[in-house]
């Protein structure tokens, strides 16, 4: 199973390096590389109760009294919000996991296998860690265009896939970038050339500013001439290709 999350011998690191080393062997080809990351609003709280249920039983072989075990666990639960002395009226829920016991995850884990298939229905690769999905493929330059299709149907299939589950993607964290050898960059589409002025900025403050900036209260009237900077402390040249 495509998943890292919160399962024995997984991790964050498991799944970056994966994703990673699939996508070094494509540039190493010298063929073009796609990636997205795809991610969910509140995607423990929007799980359905009745999908989920019946998933454990179609999916997972899970019936009798283990099922019936489970459907005590997820139903009959409440919430309201209180402000000092204020409080709501009280609902009942009929979506959502509990968060921070040992089962929130995994039964997460459960509503979800049939991301994977869908996504390998175009193709392409995918790989979860717990609610973040990346989905990536690659192809040769004179490809690039059938590729971009693939990417764009798939997306579209997981928006429908999300919505007829009650889950919702949150695009304002929703990312595309291609990867390739910096000699094969100017072979890429226009539109896949160029970052958004929102992500461009945040490299700056992460990558510049944040060493320009570092310990700087420490030279607070400090003459110029005592102000000394070691060059090997300086940001190295370099570039980034998207």
């Amino acid at each position: 199973m495509l998943q890292s999350g919160f399962r024995p011998l997984q991790s964050i690191e498991t799944a970056l390096l994966r994703v990673l080393s699939d996508i070094l062997a494509a540039v190493d080809r010298g063929v073009f590389a796609s990636l997205v990351l795809l991610d969910l609003s509140a995607a423990f709280d929007m799980v359905d109760h009745d999908i989920l249920l019946q998933r454990l039983q179609t999916s997972f072989g899970i019936g009798g009294t283990a099922l019936k075990w489970f459907q005590s666990y997820l139903t009959s639960r409440t919430q309201y919000v209180r402000r000092g002395t204020v409080r709501s009226t009280i609902v009942q829920l009929i979506c959502g996991v509990p968060q921070g016991s040992v089962l929130g995850p995994m039964l997460f884990i459960m509503y979800t296998p049939d991301l994977v298939s869908l996504i390998q229905q175009y193709c392409l690769s995918p790989h979860l860690y717990a609610d973040d999905t990346q989905t990536y493929g690659a192809s040769g330059p004179s490809d690039v265009g059938a590729l971009l299709q693939k990417v764009t149907g798939c997306l579209t299939a997981v928006a429908d896939w999300m919505s007829a589950n009650r889950l919702q993607l949150n695009p304002d964290k929703t990312e595309f970038t291609w990867r390739t050898s910096p000699q094969s960059q100017h072979r890429l589409p226009t539109s896949g050339r160029s970052i958004p002025t929102s992500v461009f900025n945040s490299l700056v403050s992460a990558l510049v500013l944040s060493r320009l900036d570092y310990c700087n209260s420490l030279l607070i009237d400090l003459p110029v001439t005592s102000s000394v900077y070691s060059q090997s402390k300086m940001p190295q040249q370099g570039s980034f290709s998207t």
